[in-house]
């Protein structure tokens, strides 16, 4: 019975127009951001640039940070991104003030006047380079020296402070302050295509890029499907003839949920395939042993705990209240999860979001040392996601017994 239910199943999604729409809209995404992936190449020693790294030194940090609180002092406007959109913030006086205090407690410069000598000072003795077009390059970005006996400890409850008077989402808050954005070396590179290549073997660094960029839309557009199949039945009154069935509840929902998640993986494997191509020719030309299960492994340990959420989440509201609710809920869910997630891009930062980020194909060691942390948010997702379709299971059995009926404003009511 569960068989039979669970092919009927995968050919009404293969009839959903919302399913073909989907598909699109992740074949567009992996066009528009991953089409033309470039592999990285082995440094060689010379380049002009190495790209960037993240380094946890301590003074690095509050040499970053406080230059970069230097400057939007300066400036008198401060980057902001309260709920991930970018947000200019101009302060009062009494603000400027307490900004001020904090910059002369960490730096010991005084006002505007010696903040602009410093930041002068600072620019003038950086190495002059030029780009192509003949354009002024800066290898890095500000830094400033903090004050002899400033503690790490006093440094991030100033920086805590700096961010309340902001309103929250700069860059001195907690998860911003969690390392620092300094230009790798020739040796930094080096070791860096190093462990890209052996202790993630090519493959499972871009395999992690991939799931980065997919995983943003996974985590909204799956709720789509759930609810059109849910309110299918109820559109072309088939309800009544539905709940007089043979076949339990629990194959019915399980069934319905198990073809939504299979023919939704489907796609992202299919487009996961032309990566792990380009991954494979030049590990192939480059003598690397390269995973080649590695965009599998990630396909469904990262990304399907949140596949598997969004379409839960789109099949219990709507059986809970017959109506396109878990559209708002799981839009706000994923708006927030994104948002918030735009300072962790780096990766090694997962916490609890629905949408783990790790926006490159390098840092192994961070996506390493938290690794248990990303397996704790993937566990706890799948599992709520297998707890809410069990309570739609048993509101779908409370219905087929008349024991559970929804008012036309979206409320239910069980009956006994």
């Amino acid at each position: 019975m569960f068989g039979q239910l669970f092919i009927k199943e995968c050919r009404q999604t293969a009839k959903s127009l919302i399913y073909w729409l989907i598909v699109l809209v992740l074949i567009f995404n992996f066009a528009t951001q991953l089409g033309n992936m470039d592999i990285m190449q082995k440094p060689k020693e010379g380049q002009e640039d190495y790209g960037y790294k993240q380094s946890d030194d301590k003074n690095m940090i509050m040499r970053t940070t406080l230059g970069q609180l230097l400057e939007e002092y300066y400036r008198e406007s401060y980057s902001t991104y309260p709920i991930g959109f970018y947000k200019s913030v101009t302060l009062n006086d009494k603000e400027d003030k307490q900004i001020e205090e904090i910059i002369k407690e960490t730096t010991g410069l005084s006002g505007r006047t010696e903040t602009r000598k410093a930041i002068e000072k600072w620019y003038a003795a950086q190495p002059k380079e030029t780009n192509a077009e003949g354009a002024l390059v800066l290898r890095k970005s500000m830094e400033a020296e903090p004050v002899e006996g400033l503690t790490f400890e006093r440094f991030e409850e100033l920086m805590d402070e700096a961010d309340h008077i902001l309103g929250g989402g700069s860059g001195y808050e907690e998860v911003s302050r969690k390392s620092a954005s300094v230009p790798m070396t020739y040796e930094d590179a080096v070791e860096e295509y190093r462990k890209l290549t052996e202790k993630d073997r090519l493959t499972g660094g871009y395999a992690r890029l991939f799931s980065d960029y997919m995983v943003i839309f996974l985590g909204l557009l799956p709720v789509f499907l759930a609810v059109t199949r849910e309110l299918r039945d109820k559109r072309a009154g088939m309800q009544d003839l539905i709940y007089t069935r043979k076949g339990s509840s629990v194959n019915i929902i399980a069934s319905r949920y198990l073809s939504m998640l299979i023919m939704l993986v489907l796609p992202v494997l299919a487009l996961s395939v032309i990566p792990l191509s380009q991954c494979l020719r030049y590990a192939s030309a480059s003598g690397i042993s390269a995973d080649i299960w590695a965009y599998v492994k990630y396909i469904f340990g990262w990304l399907l705990p949140t596949i598997m959420t969004a379409t839960a989440v789109g099949m219990f509201f709507t059986e809970l209240t017959d109506t396109a609710l878990a559209v708002l809920i799981q839009g706000a869910w994923w708006f927030v999860a994104v948002f918030t997630g735009i300072s962790t891009l780096k990766g090694g930062i997962y916490g609890w979001s629905l949408i783990p980020r790790h926006n490159t194909e390098l840092n192994w060691t961070g996506f390493h040392d938290n690794f248990s942390q990303l397996a704790s948010n993937r566990i706890v997702y799948a599992s709520i996601s297998i707890i809410l379709v069990a309570f739609t299971a048993f509101i779908y059995n409370q219905k087929r017994k008349g024991r559970y009926t929804v008012s036309w404003k979206g409320f239910g009511r069980l009956k006994k």
